[in-house]
């Protein structure tokens, strides 16, 4: 589940957290308030999760950063100043540091009452990425993907099954009352 975008949206959220196994917070890089507002709206959301859902808290736009402009671009071979049609985008100072995802990290832990030790650690749960170059997009799904799927084996071995046999169910008779009968 991805929670970001326009307000309007935000009373969905807990429809799509309820029973999520992983949760995926997004915040601007660039915006301090972006993180304000995600622990403002989020922090509530997280009593529909399961309760072995997995939060990761990622920072987003770090190729509109100083210092993300090497690691988004020039790493994966790409020339910063090149994107878009040859213009370079402006480069601004970085106002959300990875360490303020983790103390959000370990807000929700405190908020849902869970152990630290309990958890995957704050440094593997929180990430800076850039949608626009791919950096990190794909470190940030497989470290889900490699948490999320153990955990649903499990459940699944050891819990009831989710579905529910219909075959076994009786129609109930229908009688002829009312105007549409």
């Amino acid at each position: 589940m991805i929670l970001r975008g326009r307000e309007q949206f935000h009373g969905l959220g807990s429809m799509y957290c309820r029973g999520a196994a992983a949760v995926i917070l997004i915040y601007d890089v660039n915006h301090l308030q972006s993180l304000v507002e995600l622990e403002d709206r989020f922090l509530g959301l997280t009593d529909t999760a399961s309760k072995d859902c997995l939060f990761a808290i990622v920072g987003n736009k770090v190729d509109l950063t100083e210092e993300g402009a090497t690691e988004s671009g020039e790493k994966e071979g790409h020339n910063p100043s090149k994107a878009g049609g040859g213009c370079a985008s402006p480069r601004v100072p970085k106002q959300v540091q990875l360490e303020d995802a983790m103390a959000l990290y370990k807000k929700i832990l405190k908020y849902k009452m869970l152990d630290e030790k309990d958890v995957p650690a704050a440094e593997q749960m929180c990430f800076e990425t850039s949608a626009k170059t791919g950096y990190n997009v794909d470190l940030l799904f497989e470290t889900l993907f490699d948490m999320v799927v153990p955990m649903i084996l499990q459940q699944r071995t050891e819990g009831p099954p989710q579905t529910v046999d219909i075959t076994s169910c009786k129609p109930t008779k229908r009688t002829r009352s009312g105007c549409c009968a």
